[in-house]
C-alpha cells in the first residue's frame, strides 16, 4: 500500500471514529434533554396535582368544622328556649301558687263547677298551659287544701278536661306520652272551719 493509500485511510478512518464519537454524543445529549425534559415535567405536575389534594383536605376540614358549629349553635339555640320556657313556667307556677293561697275555695268551687273556659286552674301563656290540681283534706278544725301546679309546653298537651269524679284532679291528653311537664310545684293553704252559732272563740 502506497504512502498517499494509508494516509487517506487514516483519515478516513479518524473521520469516521469523529463521526462515530459525535453521533453518540448527540445521543447522549438527547437522551439527557429528555431526561431533564421528563423530570421538569413531573415537577410541573406534582405541585398543581398537590395543590389540589390540598384543597380538597381543606375542604373537607371546613365543612367538617361548620357542621360542628351548625350543631353547637342547633343545641345552644334550643338551650335557650328551654331556659326561657324554664323561667316562664316559674313565674306562672308562683304566680298561681299566690293566687291560690289568696283564694283557695274559688279554685275549689271552679273544679265542681266544671267552668273550663273561665277556669282559673287552667292558664294558657304564650307556648306554655298550667294546670293546678286541687284537693281538700278534711281535718278536724278545718280543710287543708292541697296544690298541685305543673306547667307543660302547649304542643305536649292537647286537651286537659276535669277526671271523673271530685277528686280536684283534671286528665290531660298528651302529644307524647312519655312528655314531662317544664315546671311544677305543691303547696297547701289550711282554711279553718267558722264557728256554729253559740260557740265562743278563746284567744
Amino acid at each position: 500500500m502506497s504512502r498517499g493509500n494509508a494516509r487517506r485511510s487514516m483519515a478516513d478512518y479518524a473521520v469516521a471514529t469523529h463521526a462515530q464519537g459525535t453521533s453518540d454524543g448527540d445521543r447522549r445529549m438527547e437522551r439527557y434533554h429528555e431526561y431533564v425534559g421528563r423530570r421538569r415535567s413531573e415537577r410541573t405536575v406534582w405541585p398543581g396535582a398537590a395543590f389540589i389534594v390540598e384543597a380538597l383536605l381543606l375542604l373537607v376540614f371546613l365543612t367538617g368544622s361548620l357542621a360542628v358549629l351548625m350543631e353547637l349553635n342547633a343545641d345552644a339555640d334550643v338551650a335557650g328556649r328551654q331556659s326561657a320556657d324554664l323561667m316562664s313556667a316559674m313565674t306562672m307556677a308562683s304566680n298561681a301558687a299566690e293566687t291560690f293561697a289568696a283564694s283557695p275555695l274559688t279554685a275549689a268551687e271552679s273544679f265542681a263547677s266544671n267552668a273550663n273556659a273561665d277556669d282559673p286552674n287552667i292558664v294558657r301563656q304564650d307556648s306554655l298551659v298550667l294546670v293546678r290540681d286541687v284537693q281538700p283534706e278534711e281535718t278536724a278544725a278545718g280543710v287543708l287544701y292541697h296544690a298541685s301546679i305543673a306547667v307543660w309546653r302547649a304542643s305536649d298537651v292537647t286537651a286537659v278536661e276535669p277526671s271523673q269524679g271530685d277528686d280536684g284532679r283534671y286528665r290531660l291528653t298528651l302529644a307524647d306520652r312519655t312528655a314531662e311537664p317544664v315546671y311544677t310545684l305543691e303547696t297547701a293553704v289550711y282554711v279553718p272551719e267558722a264557728p256554729s252559732e253559740g260557740e265562743v272563740l278563746h284567744g
